[in-house]
């Protein structure tokens, strides 16, 4: 247990913590919020977890686990939004905020929060004044840092899905205390697109549950080649160069692709667009649609697959490749996604090219050879052994002491020798 528990509050204003990632807008934000909550609380910290209402038969509060709780307040209708339509929740939700803030924030003269942890930027815009008002510091995660409006392609990041990011992203990123970034890519991103100085930038990488994925305790059943893709399904996950792949693998192999993964609002049209694509590659027959699927599902279809495909045009980090190497699923994923390389063990294909010819022969080496594909396995599992919630959860606790417990100034005339 710390010595002084913290009282933390993180906020999710777009996302609930407790959606499944890979539907609708729910993704690697979610899973990391909320691991990184519970890692924190089994550590002795408090974590109270603030997200809009989203479904109108929600509570307005809920324990989760000891030291976590969610609330769920009312800003815009209680009902799913696009993030195209998200900045009109901003400003209800902030008002929200406050009142649940301020009713219970002095303890006599002590504020009874210690910090504020926004996730993403429409959280940051809305709980950046009352941090300021509580006089306690304010933190601020992007999770995905929007591309610049003049940004020819999808590799420069997500496309800023209101006028109102890329401000809220400057904004945010210039007045919170600390910019916590899920990788170095990511850091050097805000760095220079915001000019946020080294000293107010950290950080923390997320971590896996490694329990939860895990090889398969025995061998599976001979099966033909099976390639995993898992992510919503939009442009800038490229699913598109998922079926590319699989059409120039030799028919002999007889591999597969599943897709996992939810349509966000904004691209509801894209999943007719995937299945035309399947049909013109003629591979129609080899490629499963799954849809969203749960942490428990997830997992298990990571650990029946032989490859986790991540083409993705951005990533900030990649936890999915994470999650499948615990599962000792090895990974290729495409270098210019950002922080791919970090999440991705050394002995991992990290491809330059997106070059589909050129992802296939990497993935078609791999497959046809049994012992390099076993032995990828267990350097997959041996890296992510070493990146638990656990570990995440003590880096991103010494960075909230940084701030809520400075250490004591030096005094020059106190001479320990």
């Amino acid at each position: 247990m710390p010595e002084v528990p913290l009282r933390i509050v993180a906020v999710s204003l777009h996302t609930s913590p407790l959606a499944e990632p890979g539907g609708a807008d729910a993704g690697g934000m979610n899973v990391v919020v909320l691991e990184q909550s519970l890692a924190l609380a089994r550590a002795g910290h408090q974590v109270d977890l603030f997200t809009r209402r989203s479904d109108p038969d929600t509570p307005a509060t809920m324990d989760i686990a000891p030291g976590v709780r969610v609330h769920h307040l009312d800003a815009g209708p209680p009902a799913p939004l696009a993030k195209s339509a998200m900045e009109q929740a901003i400003e209800p939700f902030r008002e929200q905020l406050r009142a649940a803030l301020s009713h219970a924030a002095i303890d006599g003269d002590d504020p009874r929060w210690d910090l504020i942890h926004s996730h993403h930027w429409f959280s940051g815009v809305a709980a950046l004044p009352i941090a300021r008002e509580l006089g306690i510091p304010h933190l601020q995660s992007f999770h995905s840092v929007a591309a610049p409006e003049d940004a020819p392609h999808l590799d420069a990041g997500e496309p800023a899905e209101s006028s109102g990011r890329i401000p809220g992203e400057r904004l945010v990123a210039r007045e919170s205390d600390l910019v916590i970034a899920v990788s170095e890519a990511e850091a050097r991103t805000v760095a220079e697109r915001y000019g946020v100085p080294g000293e107010r930038l950290a950080v923390v990488r997320p971590g896996v549950d490694v329990e939860r994925f895990h090889p398969p305790a025995d061998a599976l059943a001979p099966h033909p080649p099976t390639l995993l893709f898992a992510a919503r399904l939009q442009p800038l996950k490229a699913p598109d160069l998922a079926l590319e792949v699989l059409a120039r693998l030799d028919p002999a192999l007889g591999a597969r692709l599943v897709l996992t993964g939810g349509v966000s609002q904004d691209f509801q049209d894209y999943l007719g667009e995937l299945k035309e694509t399947a049909h013109r590659l003629g591979i129609s027959d080899r490629v499963e649609l799954l849809g969203p699927q749960g942490r428990v599902a997830l997992a298990a279809r990571m650990r029946e697959a032989d490859l986790l495909l991540l083409p993705s045009w951005s990533e900030t980090f990649g936890l999915v490749a994470l999650e499948a190497q615990a599962s000792g699923t090895p990974v290729a994923a495409w270098a210019g996604a950002g922080g791919v390389r970090e999440a991705v063990a050394p002995e991992g294909i990290v491809l330059t090219t997106r070059d589909p010819d050129v992802w296939a022969e990497a993935v078609q080496r791999l497959l046809a050879e049994p012992e390099t594909l076993r032995r990828a396995s267990r350097d997959a599992r041996c890296f992510a052994e070493s990146r638990t919630w656990e570990v995440s959860a003590r880096a991103l606790a010494a960075q909230y002491l940084r701030l809520t417990r400075p250490a004591p100034a030096h005094d020059p005339q106190e001479d320990p020798r």
